[in-house]
């Protein structure tokens, strides 16, 4: 939630920030009247008194990261599920060139209101939209999702030891998925072997080139294609 009065930073209270006094934020109202955007109000009813009050803007996602130097800090990440999106409100709406304005005038306002609102903070807002992932790796990612979660029954030591096969396999060019058959033939419930290969891919205990189709049914290519390398910059604390 974005406030429409000050407030303390989000990270305020914060176990590992005891003894740090980051800087407060600043409000919405402020920040609005300062780049000529019309702050939305609603209306309330208290003791049958009506009267108009600022209304919460919504962000996205504030991440809570840590630092190298082990401090937390904050990256703001504002979602569209394509780019052209920041610039125009109800962008497939038919209207006329001069609603037209009107919407790019306001989404643009709407976008600085936000990141004036964390920059107060010294919190970093990105602009991240779904057309700047790869199609594939998006796949991949739906594919990993669901899995990464789900409880397991098997012993964690005969987890760990199907874990140290899987990477085997990999090493030696073979699909991991018969080493799931194999050892569900012999201790049961293919199916959780099967999850396992997948959170261990999601928890980086085996690395995979994303902007490949993971198929466990095929060698997987583990050359480059690491998330976390190319899409780092998203995770920054400041713009490099």
């Amino acid at each position: 939630m974005l406030w429409p009065y000050g407030a303390s930073h989000p990270l305020k209270g914060h176990p590992l920030m005891k003894g740090m006094f980051p800087p407060p934020i600043r409000g919405t109202l402020e920040i609005a009247e300062e780049i000529g955007l019309k702050h939305y109000k609603v209306t309330v009813c208290t003791n049958g008194v009506r009267q108009r009050i600022p209304s919460i803007y919504q962000g996205d996602l504030l991440l809570y990261l840590l630092g190298s130097d082990d401090v937390p800090y904050a990256v703001n990440w504002s979602i569209k599920d394509r780019k052209a999106a920041f610039y125009e409100r109800r962008l497939s709406t038919p209207k006329t060139p001069a609603q037209q304005r009107l919407d790019q005038e306001q989404a643009q306002r709407r976008a600085e209101l936000e990141r004036a609102y964390y920059a107060s903070a010294g919190i970093r807002t990105l602009q991240l939209s779904l057309d700047q992932i790869s199609t594939t790796v998006q796949a991949n990612l739906d594919v990993l999702f669901p899995m990464h979660g789900l409880e397991l029954s098997h012993s964690a030591n005969l987890l760990e030891d199907f874990s140290a096969d899987v990477q085997l396999a990999v090493r030696d060019g073979k699909p991991v998925a018969y080493i799931a058959l194999e050892y569900g033939r012999r201790w049961g419930f293919p199916n959780q072997f099967i999850a396992r290969i997948y959170q261990d891919i999601w928890e980086r205990r085996l690395l995979v080139n994303f902007f490949k189709p993971i198929l466990i049914d095929h060698p997987l290519d583990t050359d480059g294609g690491d998330l976390l390398v190319i899409y780092g910059a998203f995770f920054e604390e400041r713009d490099s």
